[in-house]
């Protein structure tokens, strides 16, 4: 069974909610960064914290089959993500040792650090040692990097950019 995501407002994500609940596919870069920047993620709070259930339920699941694709270790097909043209790195920093899934920059307020498990993010999260600023501005860069060739092949994409239109007709 899958995971219900919750919005950037800590509740069931909606197509009938504003905007600024959800990180849309086509959200340009900074768009993505201010959603996450207000969304809810109160210090040392793990029980009720939208940015940390994204990161869980979408960012490290991405994060991880990344690894083992890179890794051949996918269990399904050698030739699996073959031809991808795309960014396939984990959300790990260049300099990460091995087994890091998630790593996450230093800010004025939190050491950087190469995370291997989500369990880890959360408990450094709950006894403060990881700010929001920091797992924000982390959580902001992963959905970026991950929206990017998205929003690279619409830009590209008369036929993508028709269909928008066609779907989503302006409301003037």
């Amino acid at each position: 069974m899958n995971v219900l995501v919750a919005g950037l407002d800590g509740l069931k994500m909606s197509s009938s909610k504003p905007p600024s609940t959800k990180i849309e596919f086509l959200d340009d870069p900074e768009t993505v960064r201010w959603k996450v920047s207000e969304a809810s993620c109160d210090e040392g709070n793990v029980s009720q914290n939208c940015v940390l259930g994204i990161l869980r339920d979408v960012l490290i699941p991405i994060s991880e089959l990344r690894l083992e694709r890179l890794q051949g270790r996918t269990g399904m097909s050698l030739a699996e993500g073959q031809g991808i043209i795309s960014d396939q790195q984990p959300f790990i920093s260049d300099n990460a040792p091995e087994g890091t899934v998630f790593t996450i920059k230093a800010n004025d307020r939190s050491v950087g650090k190469h995370y291997s498990s989500y369990d880890e993010i959360e408990q450094d999260f709950a006894q403060k040692k990881l700010q929001p600023t920091a797992l924000k501005a982390a959580v902001a860069d992963a959905f970026n990097r991950l929206l990017a060739p998205i929003r690279k092949t619409y830009a590209e994409s008369e036929e993508w950019q028709a269909v928008d239109k066609l779907a989503y007709p302006d409301s003037d």
